[in-house]
C-alpha cells in the first residue's frame, strides 16, 4: 500500500494560461516520491491546450468533457464518480468552475483552492455587472467554505484582510524559465529572426487584449512620444476581443497575436510594460524578470508588491488614468541605467519568484492540510 499523499488537481482545460501555467509549474517540481498527481479536467481542450506537456510526467489525466461541454448537474455527477474512482487524500482547484463543484463533493476530501486574482473587477468586465457580481459573491462564499485558500500572491491575501477581514496563506506564484546571462549577440541574432530593428529599444506588453489590461492606453502613450524618441519601438503579444481593431488602427506597432516563444521575445526587448487594472501576480511580469527587464507598471497592489522587494531605479508606477504620467514614465525608463539595474532584478526573481520555490511552498502546505 503506497504511503504517497494523493493530490487530485481541478481545472476547466490544461489551455495555455495563467492558472494552468501556475498548476504547472507545482507538478513540474514536486517530488513524484512523496506525492501521487492525478488531475481532471471539465471543459474541451482547445487549440492551445499543454495537455501533451502535462502527459510528460507521471500523472494521470481525466477529461470529463473530451468534444462538447454538458450541463452543470451531468459534469458534477461525472465529478463525483471519478473522485471517488482516484480516492484523494485533497482536491487542489485552480478555477471558479472546479472551485464551486469541489464544494459538494464529501468533506473526507481536503480541499484547496488558488485565487489567481482577488474577485471584483475583472469578475465584472468578463461577465457584466449582474452576473459578474453573482460570481463574485459565489467565489467569496466558496472560497470561505475551502480547508485552505491560498492567495497566489501576498497582495491578494492583503486584499482579502482588508475588505473581509480573512486571513488568507500566500503563496507567490512562480516562474519556471532559465535566468538568462546578458549575451548581446544573441539578442541581436533574436532581433533579426523576429524581424525587429536591431538599432530600436522595445518595450513589451504581454497579455489579453481586454479592458481591464488597458492596451489601448500603451498604444496612446507610444504614439505620443514616438516622434520625439527616436528608435523606440513598442511589441505587444496576445490576443483578445480588442486585438482586430487595435491592430487595424496601429500599423507601426508589432502585434503578431499569441505566442510561445515568449522568452524570445523577451531576450529581443529593453523594457517591460503593463497597464493592468487588476491583476493576481501576473506570470509575464516574472517572466520579464529572468531577462531582467528594467518595468513600467501600473499603479496596483500586485506590481506594488514586486517592485517594493527592489530599489527604486528597476522600474516605475505609473496612474493608469494618466496618460501624461504614463508618458513621462516611459520616456525616464528610456533614459535609465538597464545595464545596473538587469542584476538586481534577476537577483530579485531568483529570491522570491521561482517556480521551484512555489512548488515547495505548495508541497508543504498539502502536508500541513492532512496533518
Amino acid at each position: 500500500m503506497s504511503n504517497k499523499i494523493k493530490v487530485c488537481y481541478l481545472v476547466s482545460s490544461l489551455c495555455n494560461g495563467g492558472p494552468v501555467n501556475v498548476m504547472y509549474n507545482i507538478i513540474r517540481y514536486i517530488d513524484f516520491s512523496r506525492f501521487e498527481v492525478s488531475i481532471i479536467t471539465l471543459i474541451p481542450e482547445k487549440k492551445n491546450s499543454r495537455k501533451e506537456e502535462f502527459q510528460k510526467f507521471p500523472v494521470s489525466i481525466v477529461q470529463l468533457c473530451k468534444e462538447q461541454k454538458t450541463n452543470p448537474v451531468q459534469l458534477f455527477l461525472s465529478l463525483k464518480k471519478k473522485v471517488k474512482e482516484l480516492n484523494p487524500d485533497m482536491l487542489h482547484a485552480h478555477c471558479s468552475r472546479s472551485l464551486y463543484l469541489m464544494n459538494f463533493l464529501p468533506k473526507k476530501y481536503k480541499k484547496i483552492y488558488t485565487i489567481h486574482i482577488y474577485p471584483g473587477l475583472q469578475q465584472q468586465i468578463l461577465y457584466g455587472r449582474l452576473k459578474g457580481d453573482l460570481i463574485i459573491w459565489l467565489n467569496n462564499y466558496f472560497t470561505r467554505k475551502t480547508d485552505m485558500p491560498v492567495g497566489c500572491a501576498e497582495s491578494v491575501s492583503k486584499l482579502y484582510k482588508k475588505y473581509k477581514n480573512w486571513d488568507i496563506k500566500s503563496i507567490p506564484n512562480g516562474c519556471s524559465l532559465p535566468v538568462w546571462k546578458y549575451d548581446q549577440a544573441q539578442k541581436l541574432k533574436l532581433k533579426q529572426e523576429l524581424g525587429l530593428d536591431i538599432n530600436t529599444r522595445y518595450f513589451i506588453f504581454i497579455g489579453r487584449f481586454s479592458q481591464e489590461k488597458r492596451p489601448e492606453q500603451i498604444i496612446k502613450a507610444f504614439n505620443a512620444i514616438k516622434d520625439e524618441q527616436e528608435h523606440t519601438g513598442l511589441i505587444m503579444l496576445g490576443t483578445g476581443p480588442m486585438w482586430n481593431d487595435l491592430k487595424q488602427k496601429n500599423k507601426e506597432i508589432i502585434m503578431p497575436g499569441f505566442k510561445t516563444n515568449i522568452y524570445d521575445y523577451l531576450i529581443a526587448s529593453d523594457y517591460y510594460i503593463s497597464a493592468s487594472d487588476v491583476e493576481g501576480l501576473p506570470n509575464t511580469l516574472l517572466e520579464s524578470m529572468t531577462v531582467g527587464l528594467p518595468m513600467l507598471l501600473s499603479d496596483i497592489p500586485a506590481h506594488n508588491e514586486v517592485l517594493s522587494k527592489m530599489s527604486d531605479s528597476a522600474g516605475f508606477l505609473f496612474d493608469s488614468n494618466n496618460i501624461d504620467d504614463l508618458i513621462n514614465k516611459m520616456k525616464m525608463l528610456i533614459v535609465s541605467d538597464k545595464d545596473n539595474i538587469r542584476t538586481e532584478i534577476k537577483e530579485t526573481f531568483e529570491k522570491y519568484y521561482t517556480a521551484k520555490i512555489m512548488s515547495e511552498s505548495y508541497q508543504q502546505a498539502y502536508i500541513s492540510v492532512i496533518s
